[in-house]
């Protein structure tokens, strides 16, 4: 097979803040390069612990870590294996997407996480109810394709999905995501948004990505900078990188939105620029 063209590119990238007036923040997002060959596919999670604060974080964390150790595995096996984990703790809403560089990908998620589409046809796709860690039942795994030019935007209940969250874009996909959660995060509850663009027609400019990232994580209970950037050797670390696939570093917002809620200062970076 031959190597994907930079036209079925796939940029990605995601923000989370936690409580206004806490450090610690109940959600988290994984962004992961699954090495594949002969191109990779992208692995996106996002996690919402029960609650808020410490608790909660302890969850997200423990979500995180399974799923990056059974990332190989089918979206529902990797969820199951997150419901055994989080048993001792709070247990969390979790949403899983894969997505290949043809643009076919597949969803799995239990809980209160949202799936928006911000360009082009309707994602399709939700979560079934549930907790992960306490109260699993069904799984199901939906499979979906992206034509070049659709945005997703998965994002926690923290995030009001009433908003126009359409008039973030262009951008690139972490300061989407960054104009997403300060213009519509809730003030009682953590935050977290992660954007997902496919195709040259995505209004996400790939020049904004961060070279030789492999995965990025949100994470809570870290202080100032919660996201780690780079490979197995740690932040900023260089790795394989399948250049069809960008995991984008933050720039300015200049997006025009209207909202009741103003930006907070509270809010947290999920970038290692």
């Amino acid at each position: 097979m031959s190597a994907v063209e930079p036209s079925r590119a796939i940029a990605a990238g995601g923000y989370s803040r936690p409580l206004p007036g806490f450090v610690e923040c109940g959600d988290t997002f994984l962004i992961e390069l699954l090495e594949r060959e002969p191109a990779g596919a992208l692995l996106v999670a996002v996690v919402d612990g029960l609650g808020h604060g410490n608790e909660a974080g302890v969850a997200a964390h423990a979500a995180v870590r399974t799923v990056l150790g059974h990332r190989v595995l089918p979206l529902d096996e990797i969820l199951r294996h997150c419901d055994q984990q989080l048993h001792p703790t709070r247990g969390a809403a979790l949403a899983l997407l894969r997505l290949e560089p043809d643009g076919r990908g597949e969803f799995c998620g239990i809980g209160n996480i949202d799936v928006q589409s911000l360009a082009g046809k309707p994602a399709g796709l939700f979560c079934l109810p549930g907790i992960v860690g306490h109260s699993l039942r069904a799984v199901r795994t939906m499979p979906f394709t992206m034509q070049s030019g659709d945005i997703y935007c998965l994002h926690t209940d923290g995030v009001s999905g009433r908003g126009n969250l359409r008039s973030c874009l262009p951008g690139a996909p972490q300061t989407v995501a960054r104009c997403i959660v300060d213009a519509w995060g809730r003030l009682h509850d953590d935050a977290t948004a992660v954007v997902l663009g496919y195709g040259a027609g995505a209004k996400l400019p790939a020049d904004a990505a961060g070279g030789g990232d492999k995965h990025r994580v949100a994470r809570p209970a870290a202080p100032a900078t919660s996201a780690i950037s780079g490979g197995a050797t740690g932040a900023g670390a260089g790795g394989p990188r399948n250049p069809s696939i960008f995991l984008s570093r933050e720039e300015p917002c200049n997006a025009n939105r209207t909202s009741a809620n103003k930006p907070r200062t509270s809010s947290r970076r999920t970038s290692s620029s």
